[in-house]
């Protein structure tokens, strides 16, 4: 028994892209690519964004503490006569330093960073050494510069990656628009044209 055919299968009749079942494996190709490719881009956005945030919180932590450790490194250079509430507040802000700076040290992975606070700590016990003078905090205040210059290094390349993954997503945009391309318009412009043919009412 003859069954009618659909009004999409007499439209391709005019249809003039490729085979469907090229078209549609070419298709599904670029989808599956865009795909992958998206999962790809949202997993860098997400890593940059992390990061950047980290290291811009981390930044604004040294920046405190760095702000804290020259009030200390003023104190301790002081060589005249210091009374004992000067003193107490002195090595108040000094274990209270040793304490954030012991924290943020175990939140670093890279050893040089680590190394670099271990310069800042030392500094501390240096201090009951030197028994005043400038050389107080001067290891301690050159590590803090370097320890700031790697995070702002660490944020630049977090801002490149980021760049990086917007690259990604116009790659998902562009892989789409081939799919679409490839099938979807050309069998919709041959259904749109069909479907302007048929006299009203039929």
């Amino acid at each position: 028994m003859h069954r009618p055919r659909s009004s999409l299968a007499i439209a391709l009749e005019d249809y003039k892209g490729p085979r469907p079942g090229i078209a549609l494996t070419i298709a599904a190709l670029f989808l599956v690519a865009a795909i992958v490719v998206g999962v790809v881009h949202v997993v860098m956005l997400g890593r940059a964004g992390n990061a950047i945030a980290d290291g811009s919180s981390t930044i604004r932590t040294l920046n405190s503490y760095n702000a804290a450790l020259e009030v200390w490194r003023q104190m301790a250079v002081d060589t005249g006569m210091v009374t004992p509430e000067e003193a107490q507040l002195r090595d108040s802000i000094a274990y209270a330093l040793q304490r954030q700076f012991t924290t943020l040290q175990a939140e670093f992975e890279d050893t040089v960073d680590q190394g670099l606070v271990d310069e800042i700590l030392a500094d501390f016990t240096r201090s009951s050494d030197l028994r005043g003078g400038a050389e107080v905090g001067v290891r301690g205040r050159e590590a803090i510069i370097v320890l700031k210059a790697r995070q702002d290094s660490a944020i630049f390349q977090a801002a490149t990656g980021w760049q990086r993954s917007q690259y990604m997503a116009a790659l998902v945009i562009g892989l789409g628009v081939i799919a679409a391309g490839v099938m979807i318009i050309p069998m919709s412009w041959a259904y749109v044209r069909y479907k302007r043919r048929i006299p009203p009412g039929m």
